[in-house]
């Protein structure tokens, strides 16, 4: 390969990179991110869990990032936990589960701090296996 085809090459990635490098990593961390959220996620009837996926990946350029999140209402009060007031019902509860009384304290389980923490390390590993083939070739 001659000096002109190498700088040619270089470019080439160069461009590949600013365009869509930060993107594409951020969208590779996401997709290893959510298996390892949703292996943290408390089931019960598995909604919250099903719920999870990535909902966006957005920028370019040298930033971009990601929000891998769950479409529940309670996913806040799973993870962070709180107090549930009954509003229109005279009681919490459903006969499958009990009935609990007007409310009801819950502490929090703190999943996505857990998988936040458990997703590190393959997190990084899948944002540099992503960025290794924009320099592929050269």
């Amino acid at each position: 390969m001659n000096l002109a085809e190498a700088a040619s090459k270089f470019r080439a990635a160069t461009g590949r990179a600013e365009a869509s490098m930060a993107r594409e990593c951020a969208a590779a961390g996401a997709r290893a991110f959510l298996p390892i959220e949703r292996s943290k996620t408390p089931v019960l009837s598995g909604r919250l869990r099903e719920s999870e996926a990535v909902k966006a990946v957005t920028g370019s350029g040298t930033y971009a990032e990601a929000v891998v999140s769950p479409h529940r209402i309670y996913a806040h009060f799973r993870n962070f936990g709180g107090t549930i007031t009954v509003r229109r019902a005279k009681v919490l509860g459903t006969p499958e589960v009990g009935f609990f009384g007007r409310s009801v304290t819950q502490a929090g389980s703190h999943y996505v701090e857990r998988a936040h923490d458990a997703a590190i390390g393959p997190v990084q590993v899948a944002i540099k296996m992503r960025a290794e083939t924009f320099f592929e070739g050269l």
